[in-house]
């Protein structure tokens, strides 16, 4: 490169990066501090020695080493750049500025981290030694610049992350310190200049450097008293005192959140939206808050990713994008005046995976399987396999957690282990064809069906109340996709019917119809006969408490299959629970086809052959629907013989007694003792046992109707509303129909006539189309809301009026009358 290359060159020694006209001038290292030194002079000439001293502090080179970084520079300069002084040694024949501000002003950037600045302050009073630790992205370093920037004592940010070359760490220091040092012991010459004043010492990015920084922070610790130290780290140091923040992304409004209001409110759209208005954009619609927090969740609430999906916006809507960029975010480029040193999401991972070893590379790409939470110990049922061995999964874990590549809980706010989506769509490029290669889909499969088994078996148990659920539904979504997609239909079927149960603890209700109608669908001549008969009794009975398109076709299927169904989940080596529920649900389906008797007869074989296998928690759930059908038939004195041993067997068991209770209460209203209805569901409320959201909805829901039909209006609407919000976020479609008939009937007695008569026909149009049955309290309310609607004309819903809008509608009602008691009447 010839000489005379012009332009306004600019030294920036906290990036460690030289611009001319703007652009950087690719330098290594070594001809970075040589130019740096030479441009400490100010024209003058320096002797090689001193260049030397400053260029391999503490270490002894030869005089070519220096000359081969002379030519570097002048390659990059132009040769007239640097001149030769005779007798003396060097001298800088270019003009260096220094950059117009090294601080951005990102104060103002900070959202939702309030919390987190006043923990610092916290920590920074208690230990002089506090490292900010977190995944790439998450914006460690802007949290410790705003930090920095409110402090009233000197602060010296030291940025290391362009440093890729050992014993760099007290060259950048200095640097930043501005020191002007010639010759010497430069490490001592910076622990001088760091005692000359009560100082916060700011290391950014030391992830790369973990050992030479631990040494260099250790040595200052102790030779400066005065000195505070702010680390920023994907790992910390390991140091004795030294403190952990560990930085979690930005929170997201949860997934069944839509109130645009609420959305926007999160701290994660918060940053979307203020980095889109700053850049003078149009504001995004309410309508498209839900797909925007979408996209913030599956960003994982990085900042890093959020400054993307802003620029992003500026010229497509946000299901656009949604469309565009599904599972694509770690490959996208970051806007040139994002301000981050990281280019793309890929590259800020590429600098966190290239320093793991083989073992914890396989693990890392090996655990994006799972798309949820998991354990370390199902990390080794699914991961341990060869050439990994499983002993070694769980250190190899905490080697990826300790790297900011897991999520741990400190860095998730709760319980279990975690990769971030973008990590795990990046780990999945890593290696493609590996999940399939190693067959880890199956092994998946096998801990959720064995997990779901080992939960069923002990919930309901008083002693498991605390016992967590060791699984994620995002893994049983993914895995029922990935089966019944066409790789393992057999598999996707079982891992449907277990997961009905599964589903009552963790909802929503509709999600799993899909995976259960498309498993019924893909049965043929080779399905086992005990998997189609399971699903079709599930289908066309309870097991899915939601409406189906089935439901209208109960009586066809109880002339044509029924039998067969049963003589298949009765078969020898039938799973317990398929069999168990499949004569349950044969029991509804004669109950809804008109024959109690039929019903009765599989509930009490389904309850003992439940009872002879200890699966008690059935056992009890399926007298006690028995009493609930006695006391609904007129049988009373049947009624109280189930609910009689139900009780017991939960008292010897130590179950819980909200199930039975509930079914006693239903039985009490059915034979008109209706204040004992009521007591009995208050009493089951109050016990605040854990309950699945289908059973807590069903007591407030059933406590309500038992009020508002004996007169208690105010404390029935109590009720009404905690049994409508449970609803709503389950989907739990089928209690819609008496839903909206409990509204009307308290919106007519409370003067809302026109509301009433919209609510009760809808409610009335879906009892028809939904061929259900209106049992005990429910067929009470109707007779008494259709007496109270005779007076007025009848009104018909408006056409096409969803039932989501209907539940609004509803629950504005509600909190509109709870919020104003003159309301009430």
């Amino acid at each position: 490169m010839g000489a005379g290359q012009g332009g306004t060159y600019v030294l920036d020694q906290v990036h460690r990066r030289l611009l001319r006209d703007g652009q950087p001038v690719p330098l290594g290292d070594r001809a970075f501090d040589l130019l740096r030194a030479l441009g400490a002079a100010d024209g003058q000439p320096v002797t090689a020695a001193d260049l030397t001293a400053q260029v391999w502090p503490g270490v002894t080179v030869s005089a070519g080493n220096l000359r081969v970084q002379v030519r570097a520079l002048r390659r990059a300069l132009g040769d007239v750049a640097i001149e030769n002084v005779p007798g003396v040694g060097y001298r800088l024949a270019l003009a260096l500025v220094a950059p117009a501000s090294l601080e951005q002003p990102v104060v103002d950037k900070l959202i939702g981290r309030g919390a987190e600045l006043e923990r610092l302050r916290d920590m920074l009073s208690q230990s002089r030694l506090v490292s900010i630790v977190g995944p790439g992205g998450v914006g460690k370093t802007s949290l410790a610049r705003a930090f920095a920037g409110g402090q009233p004592l000197r602060v010296i940010h030291v940025e290391l992350a362009p440093v890729r070359q050992p014993g760099l760490v007290p060259v950048v220091t200095a640097a930043a310190l501005s020191m002007k040092f010639v010759g010497g012991d430069l490490l001592a010459a910076v622990r001088t200049s760091l005692s000359a004043e009560p100082t916060l010492l700011v290391l950014d990015n030391a992830e790369h450097l973990l050992d030479e920084v631990a040494e260099f922070a250790d040595g200052l610790l102790s030779a400066c008293p005065d000195v505070r130290l702010l680390l920023t780290s994907r790992e910390p140091l390991g140091l004795g005192g030294e403190m952990l923040l560990h930085l979690c992304p930005l929170m997201v409004s949860p997934e069944d959140e839509t109130d645009p209001d609420a959305i926007r409110a999160s701290p994660a759209v918060r940053l979307v939206l203020r980095n889109h208005a700053r850049a003078g954009w149009p504001p995004l619609a309410d309508t498209e808050m839900p797909a925007l927090a979408r996209l913030c969740r599956h960003l994982d609430g990085l900042p890093l990713g959020l400054v993307l999906l802003a620029g992003l916006l500026r010229d497509c809507t946000v299901e656009e994008v949604v469309q565009a960029l599904e599972g694509r975010f770690q490959d996208l480029p970051l806007p040139d005046e994002a301000g981050y040193r990281h280019g793309s999401l890929t590259r800020m991972l590429d600098w966190s995976v290239e320093t793991l070893s083989a073992h914890e590379r396989l693990l890392l790409c090996r655990l994006s399987v799972f798309s949820g939470v998991w354990t370390v110990e199902q990390a080794v049922a699914v991961c341990g396999i060869a050439p990994l061995r499983s002993g070694d999964v769980p250190g190899l874990v905490a080697g990826l957690v300790a790297r900011s590549l897991v999520a741990g809980p400190g860095q998730r706010r709760e319980p279990g282990l975690r990769l971030l989506d973008t990590i795990r769509q990046y780990a999945l490029a890593l290696e493609p064809g590996l999940i399939d290669r190693d067959r880890l889909r199956p092994r998946v499969i096998d801990w959720l069906e064995k997990e779901t088994y080992r939960f069923l078996r002990i919930k309901g148990r008083v002693s498991a109340a605390n016992e967590p659920l060791r699984l994620d539904v995002a893994d049983v979504r993914s895995m029922l996709v990935w089966a019944l997609g066409g790789e393992d239909v057999l598999r996707g079927q079982e891992l449907a019917i277990i997961s009905c149960r599964l589903w009552n603890y963790i909802g929503p209700m509709n999600d799993l119809v899909q995976y259960v109608l498309r498993a019924w669908e893909l049965c043929n001549d080779q399905t086992p006969p005990h998997i189609r008969a399971t699903l079709g009794l599930l289908i066309h009975g309870e097991g899915l408490p939601v409406r189906l398109a089935q439901h209208a076709h109960r009586d066809v299927y109880a002339r044509t299959e029924l039998v067969t169904a049963l003589d298949a989940v009765r078969a020898p080596g039938v799973p317990h629970v398929m069999r168990v529920d499949g004569l349950m649900s044969g029991g509804y389906i004669h109950w809804y086809t008109g024959d109690a008797e039929a019903c009765l007869a599989l509930w009490a074989e389904a309850g003992t052959f439940a009872g002879q296998h200890e699966m008690h928690p059935d056992q009890v759930k399926l007298l006690s629907l028995a009493g609930w059908l006695r006391a609904e038939i007129g049988d009373a004195d049947g009624a109280r013989r189930e609910f009689s041993q139900a009780q017991s067997i939960a008292e010897q068991q130590g179950l819980y007694r909200n199930l039975p209770l509930l079914r006693l209460a239903d039985a009490e209203f059915n034979v008109g003792n209706h204040q004992a209805a009521i007591e009995i569901a208050r009493r089951a409320l109050s016990l605040n046992e854990p309950a699945m959201p289908v059973l807590r909805q069903t007591l407030h829901a059933n406590l309500s109707s038992y009020l508002l039909l004996c007169g208690q209006m105010d404390e029935a609407l109590v009720h009404a509303q905690a049994a409508l919000i449970i609803t709503r976020r389950i989907q739990y479609s089928f209690a819609y129909p008496w839903t909206l008939e409990r509204g009307s009937l308290l919106a007519v007695r409370m003067g809302q006539i026109e509301l009433g008569q919209k609510l009760a026909a809808l409610g009335d149009t879906l009892v028809q189309s939904g061929t259900r049955r209106r049992s005990g309290p429910e067929r009470a309310l109707h007779a008494q809301l259709t007496n109270e609607l005779r007076p007025n004309a009848e009104a018909q819903p408006p056409a096409e009026w969803p039932v989501e809008e209907a539940l609004e509608t509803l629950s504005a009602f509600y909190a509109a009358h709870l919020s104003s008691p003159s309301n009430r009447t």
